[in-house]
């Protein structure tokens, strides 16, 4: 059942067409690499870039799409229990050029590695084929939670990075809200939903441990699929 926009949208949706009405923007010198280009889509609409907690614009979270990848973060969170990104690294990982243990995994359902994600009544897991006692997880309210509060209501801003001459221009603009928050298990377990892993030892084998953090991503495509209802931002 399609619902109606949220009233929010008589203010906020106006704030997205001025930034369509822009033009190639300039970077501000504060903003570098992959995220410059959002970084600076909420300098312009003065949104605290600390806020990760909660939406961005009154009750709508902002993100920027552009550039080569079509995979969107959605959001960032470590899997249980305490500990387990050390015994990933230290399972799983391989050692790169700099002799530190790394290990940069994304599974979509499953993986080359052995890795396969299983959904049951309230948790999302992650298993090795390889390794029958590894077991890394989330609870389903912790994802469900995370979902409702940061992104029940999302625009996404598309757009063009120019990194050579650090401009960006912001193109068009689609409004997503209403998540299906059951469905949303079931995506990741289906592989629509990409479990991402990131972290690597700061020397060898057994050293501290540097996490760039578990990231939740989905292919830009398919972003409809876990929301009930969207719409163009018209220019």
């Amino acid at each position: 059942m399609v619902s109606k926009i949220p009233k929010s949208s008589k203010s906020v949706f106006p704030i997205i067409r001025d930034i369509l009405h822009l033009g190639w923007v300039e970077i501000p010198n504060m903003f570098h690499g992959t995220g410059a280009p959002g970084n600076t889509l909420e300098y312009l609409i003065d949104i605290d870039p600390n806020n990760n907690d909660s939406p961005d614009l009154q009750d709508w979270e902002l993100k920027f799409h552009g550039g080569r990848s079509n995979l969107l973060t959605l959001f960032h969170k470590e899997a249980q229990p305490k500990g387990i990104m050390d015994v990933m690294v230290d399972d799983f990982g391989w050692e790169d050029q700099h002799g530190r243990i790394s290990f940069r995994h994304t599974i979509s359902g499953q993986s080359e590695r052995g890795f396969r994600v299983i959904n049951t009544n309230n948790k999302i897991i992650v298993l090795n084929d390889f390794e029958d006692d590894f077991e890394a997880y989330w609870d389903h309210n912790i994802l469900i939670g995370q979902l409702a509060a940061k992104l029940r209501r999302l625009i996404i801003v598309h757009g063009q990075y120019d990194r050579k001459n650090r401009i960006v221009i912001f193109r068009s603009a689609i409004a997503y809200w209403e998540p299906d928050l059951i469905g949303f298990c079931h995506a990741i377990e289906k592989g629509i939903i990409l479990i991402d892993f990131d972290a690597r030892t700061t020397e060898g084998r057994g050293t501290s441990l540097r996490n760039h953090g578990t990231k939740f991503r989905i292919r830009i495509e398919n972003i409809g699929t876990i929301y009930k209802n969207s719409e163009v931002i018209l220019p």
